[in-house]
């Protein structure tokens, strides 16, 4: 079997300087757009250091170290799901059921490689379920509520909306492919979830410290870590959570 430890030294590596790189950016920004770019900072940094330490726990010591990877998803998605709640401007309810989806698949997916017979059919049901509710999510109610937007920040939303759907699908398929199916060897099975995140978390960072003006209309209506608004309207069909941008006084008032 190949070494997959170089691999994953070299993945923290190339993360790690991303971090630094995205957070490099995120300085030059204005105050309160900065702390999206320093959110995408925290996702690659995030993966970086899971990948540094599953190279260390691999290399010296020969451990397992599929919870690291989770746990580094775990901080990765945190940072991703939060800014493009805010991006797209819903409220508290939305927010947490996109955390309930998005972590909920993380989770499920890494107990379900430890079960076996029924309950592993289960977990990999759970699992398309919380895709299915993630996706339900941002082609749903969250493009409803970005479709009030300004031109900029809905055409920010759709690209990571569309980016977050292809990491999506990527990781799981990889995942069905090499500890379902059992199609791929490790070092094969690890070469190709790499690849995945390397465009889930470069294309995120790249696209979020690039959106300069997007982000300062969002912050100027949105706080990054309320964990969206209160509004009642986010299970509404056209207004989601937003009063579009002819409104911006009126939304701030409804932050936490």
């Amino acid at each position: 079997m190949i070494d997959t430890t170089p691999m994953l030294a070299v993945s923290s590596a190339v993360l790690l300087a991303a971090a630094a790189i995205f957070g490099g950016y995120a300085r030059s920004l204005p105050s309160g757009p900065h702390r999206y770019g320093y959110a995408a900072a925290v996702a690659a940094s995030a993966m970086g250091l899971a990948y540094l330490l599953m190279a260390l726990a691999s290399g010296l010591f020969g451990a397992e170290t599929d919870v690291l990877r989770f746990v580094g998803y775990t901080f990765m998605w945190i940072a991703i799901v939060l800014v493009i709640c805010a991006i797209a401007g819903v409220g508290r309810r939305l927010t947490l059921l996109l955390f309930a989806a998005v972590l909920g698949r993380v989770w499920i997916t890494l107990g379900s490689w430890f079960i076996d017979g029924a309950l592993a059919l289960v977990a990999t049901l759970g699992t398309f379920a919380a895709l299915g509710l993630g996706l339900y999510l941002l082609f749903g109610p969250f493009s409803r509520a970005a479709e009030a937007l300004e031109s900029e920040r809905r055409l920010l939303f759709t690209k990571l909306k569309y980016l977050i759907v292809l990491g999506w699908v990527g990781l799981v398929a990889t995942g069905l492919m090499s500890e379902g199916a059992g199609l791929a060897d490790d070092f094969v099975g690890q070469l190709v979830v790499i690849y995945v995140e390397m465009i889930l978390i470069l294309g995120f960072g790249g696209i979020v410290v690039r959106s300069r003006r997007a982000l300062s209309q969002t912050a100027s209506t949105t706080r990054l870590l309320s964990l969206g608004t209160d509004r009642e309207s986010d299970y509404s069909g056209g207004e989601g959570g937003s009063d579009g941008p002819g409104r911006p006084t009126d939304r701030a008032e409804h932050a936490d």
